[in-house]
C-alpha cells in the first residue's frame, strides 16, 4: 500500500525531529508517529506530552526564545484549543 504525501510528510517530520535533543528523554525519542490523520473528532487521540511538543516544534519553526514567553503561552493555548471542545469554540468565536 502506497502512503499518502501527507502522511510521508507527517513520519519524515516526526523522525527529523527526533533528531534533536529536546525532542529526546534520555536519548530516546519522545515525538510519536500517528499511523492516520485525525480529524476534529479525534483530538482526544492527542495527549498532552504530544502537544507540548508540537508546541516546541512551533516555537522552533518561529524562532521563539520559549513557548511560555511574556504575554505568550503557547503551551496553554494548543492545550485548550485540542484537548477543551467548549474553549475551542470561544476561541474560533473569538477569531471570527
Amino acid at each position: 500500500m502506497v502512503k499518502k504525501e501527507a502522511q510521508e510528510r507527517h513520519e519524515g517530520l516526526i523522525d527529523f525531529l527526533n533528531q534533536f535533543a529536546q525532542y529526546q528523554y534520555n536519548g530516546k525519542p519522545k515525538c510519536k508517529k500517528l499511523r492516520e490523520q485525525i480529524g476534529s473528532r479525534d483530538l482526544e487521540k492527542l495527549d498532552l506530552d504530544d502537544i507540548n511538543l508540537g508546541a516546541i516544534a512551533l516555537t522552533d519553526f518561529f524562532n521563539l526564545t520559549g513557548g511560555s514567553i511574556g504575554s505568550i503561552d503557547v503551551y496553554r493555548l494548543l492545550q485548550a484549543y485540542f484537548l477543551d471542545k467548549k474553549k475551542r469554540e470561544l476561541i474560533n468565536e473569538i477569531i471570527k
